[in-house]
């Protein structure tokens, strides 16, 4: 797809296959998703609400290591919220 929505998707699909790192998926994604808003584009459910999912998910996800609060998600943690959630939306 050539949409930022797209885009959002296909990183999914990446960290999901373990091709992009969580750090690497949180920042294209949430770029991708800045860029979906700025165009306008339009979503509805069930894909809104997965893209909302996974917007909460990177809130609780530090991109620098550095930053890192105990209670952040891991890489790997991340990586399995994301299986789990593109899972659930068959």
């Amino acid at each position: 797809m050539d949409t930022a929505t797209g885009r959002q998707l296909a990183l999914m699909r990446d960290v999901a296959a373990g091709r992009c790192t969580g750090a690497e998926f949180a920042v294209g994604w949430l770029d991708a998703r800045r860029r979906s808003q700025q165009q306008g584009e339009r979503v509805r459910d069930p894909l809104e609400a997965l893209l909302d999912r996974v917007f909460s998910l990177l809130e609780d996800y530090s991109v620098d290591p550095q930053f890192k609060e105990s209670d952040d998600l891991s890489d790997d943690e991340l990586k399995d919220a994301v299986i789990e959630l593109l899972r659930e939306a068959g």
